[in-house]
């Protein structure tokens, strides 16, 4: 972990509701510190460069209940990171920002090789960025960008929003926005905390609930992060299985140069290359197998084959 990175990770420890002790810095092995004093010297740095005090609460946890409880003010914490953001950041630029960041983090080269060190710090700026999901975002009109801004705040705060799409007018919370093969997305989800996925650019309407504050943020019945590290399964069509491509020479490498999330393995054997992936994406991967004509062939599963057969069928009926 880069020291930026380490000191605001620090920081956010310090800032907690619970606070932290020296020796859970040292048990968390992210941070890389063997011993107190390098601790301590960190706990200065935040206060010589960005003014940031870490205070002895004279609280005490642990085992053995002598581990110092060492905090933050919270408001210190605060007005150091809104300190970035209203110099040159309004809250809707910095969710824009944010959403820009993923959007085009697959895509480009400078913004993968600047996670070790852009993206820390703008991370302790405008939150998280989720770069190993992020896909190419499509056009927008002034219309869905309008939405789009409410969703993001939406996703942050947690809010329910009015949501009228295909017509009906639903009551919502936004979890997560993300791009994916050209186009915008949303999960949402009711109060009972149902799940499923909305096209950004075919919400007809989003408004604020001026009656209902604060309804309770129910429990999601989807792992969002687990949802779209599947390359293949953003639309959860059927339970998870293991699927094997065959993929010819030439294919196998550029497949095995790109940037593919942990569920994907890539491996060569012999004159060809395997494709392995457990997803519950059939449309997805299908798609993505056609698209690879003679370089790929579906090996397993039997039932996933059987489907690419009967497609190829009406394919080369199609054409003849």
């Amino acid at each position: 972990m880069v020291k930026f990175d380490r000191l605001m990770y620090v920081a956010s420890k310090l800032a907690s509701d619970n606070g932290t002790t020296i020796q859970e810095l040292l048990r968390d092995t992210n941070l890389g510190y063997n011993s107190r004093s390098s601790i301590y010297q960190d706990f200065r740095n935040l206060e010589n460069s960005f003014g940031l005090s870490p205070y002895n609460t004279e609280e005490n946890r642990g085992k053995s209940g002598r581990e110092a409880v060492y905090r933050l003010d919270k408001k210190d914490w605060d007005g150091f990171k809104s300190e970035f953001l209203t110099k040159a950041l309004s809250d809707k630029e910095r969710r824009r920002l944010s959403f820009m960041l993923e959007s085009i983090g697959s895509l480009s080269p400078l913004v993968t090789v600047s996670k070790d060190d852009i993206i820390p710090k703008l991370n302790s700026i405008i939150g998280d960025i989720s770069i190993d999901s992020a896909k190419y975002g499509g056009y927008f009109n002034l219309e869905t960008t309008k939405n789009l801004d409410t969703l993001l705040e939406a996703q942050e705060t947690k809010e329910m929003l009015y949501i009228t799409y295909n017509g009906e007018r639903k009551e919502l919370f936004v979890l997560k926005c993300f791009v994916f093969s050209g186009g915008t997305y949303c999960y949402v989800m009711n109060q009972e905390g149902k799940s499923y996925m909305l096209s950004v650019q075919r919400i007809e309407r989003v408004e604020r609930q001026l009656i209902k504050k604060n309804v309770p943020y129910p429990k999601p019945d989807v792992d969002i992060d687990k949802a779209l590290s599947d390359p293949f399964g953003i639309v959860r069509e059927t339970e998870e299985f293991d699927a094997v491509v065959k993929l010819s020479d030439g294919q196998g490498y550029y497949e095995e140069e790109k940037l593919w999330p942990s569920s994907v393995k890539i491996e060569r054997e012999g004159d060809h290359w395997l494709f392995k992936v457990r997803t519950c994406g059939v449309y997805w991967l299908k798609r993505w197998v056609m698209s690879l004509g003679k370089e790929a062939e579906v090996l397993e599963p039997e039932w996933l084959r059987d489907e690419m057969r009967a497609e190829a069928e009406i394919m080369a009926a199609i054409y003849q």
